[in-house]
């Protein structure tokens, strides 16, 4: 026969691990690691815009495929830390292309963005909260298509 006291800690055993259950999964699916939705990689003979608003999407839906693509292995680092820092990027003006010719042939070009940005509850960068930015993006033709070589404050 079984005593009350253990079949009230058999009640809360099977209730503690629903919980830890519903909690894995509700983490699993909507953790910040997870994929919201894909964004197509633009073609290789997209504009510099093009390019820019696709990257920002990426970084949106946490697609590291399309981000990482798009990014000159320099900013590869740099990528992946907004991949895992950003939790929405929303309402997304891409502005005209800049041309500096005292730059470094074949990054010549830059593009001014403006964007609302939030990061996940957890974290808390001062440098750059959460909100609406002016920001952009330094481009170079690399192998046939342009990549993000830099960024910063626009």
């Amino acid at each position: 026969m079984v005593r009350p006291a253990s079949r009230r800690q058999f009640t809360w055993l099977l209730a503690a691990a629903l919980v830890a259950c519903v909690a894995a999964l509700a983490a699993w699916r909507y953790g910040p690691w997870r994929e919201k939705y894909a964004v197509a990689l633009p073609p290789p003979g997209a504009s510099q815009r093009q390019v820019i608003l696709a990257y920002l999407r990426a970084l949106d839906a946490h697609d590291s495929a399309t981000a990482v693509a798009l990014s000159a292995p320099s900013m590869r680092g740099t990528t992946r830390m907004w991949l895992a820092s950003t939790a929405s990027i929303t309402q997304i003006k891409v502005g005209a292309v800049q041309y500096d010719g005292h730059l470094a042939a074949g990054e010549q070009y830059s593009v001014p963005v403006d964007f609302v940005y939030h990061s996940h509850w957890w974290k808390d960068d001062p440098s750059f909260r959460d909100g609406e930015h002016d920001w952009g993006y330094a481009l170079a033709s690399i192998n046939g298509r342009w990549l993000i070589t830099d960024e910063g404050f626009g």
